[in-house]
C-alpha cells in the first residue's frame, strides 16, 4: 500500500473513531444502553464518511503522491532518474493543468514547453522526457474529468 493510500485509511480510520465515541456518548445520554449502540454505528458511520472527504481534501502534495508511487513504471520512464527529476515535471503539469483547465494539452504545450527550463530546478530531464511526464497529468486530469477532447495525441 502506498503513503498516499496509507494517510487516507489513517484519516478515515481516526474519523470513524472519534465518530463513533462522541456518538456513543450523545447515545448513551439519551437513550442508555441502546442510545449507546445506535449512537456509536451512527457516529462511526458519520466519522467515516467526513473522514474520507477530509482526507481526500487535505492532500497537501496535490495528487502529486499519486504520480510518485507509479512514475518508475510508465513506459516515459528514463532508467537511472529519481523522483526528483520527475517531481517538477509532474508539478508543472498539475499547476498548468488547474491554470488553464479549458485548454487542451496540444494548445498548452508551447507555454509548458518554454516555461520547463524556468520551473525544472535541478531536474535532469529535458523537454523530450519531462513532456510526456507534463502529458500524462493532463490525460489523467482530462479522463478524471471526462474531457475526452482533450486528450494528447500519442507520439
Amino acid at each position: 500500500m502506498g503513503v498516499l493510500k496509507k494517510d487516507h485509511v489513517l484519516g478515515v480510520g481516526a474519523a470513524t473513531l472519534t465518530g463513533g465515541v462522541a456518538g456513543g456518548a450523545l447515545g448513551a445520554l439519551i437513550g442508555g444502553p441502546p442510545g449507546l449502540a445506535v449512537g456509536a454505528a451512527a457516529g462511526g458511520a458519520l466519522g467515516a464518511v467526513l473522514g474520507d472527504r477530509a482526507s481526500e481534501a487535505v492532500d497537501p502534495r496535490d495528487d502529486m503522491g499519486r504520480f510518485q508511487q507509479i512514475f518508475h513504471t510508465m513506459p516515459y520512464y528514463v532508467s537511472d532518474m529519481t523522483w526528483e527529476d520527475y517531481a517538477p515535471a509532474y508539478r508543472h503539469g498539475i499547476e498548468q493543468y488547474h491554470a488553464r483547465p479549458a485548454r487542451t494539452f496540444v494548445t498548452a504545450e508551447p507555454a509548458l514547453e518554454q516555461a520547463w527550463d524556468s520551473v525544472r530546478g535541478s531536474s535532469r530531464l529535458v523537454w523530450s522526457e519531462a513532456r510526456e511526464a507534463i502529458a500524462h497529468v493532463w490525460r489523467w486530469y482530462d479522463e478524471e474529468l471526462h474531457k475526452t477532447e482533450h486528450l494528447p495525441p500519442p507520439r
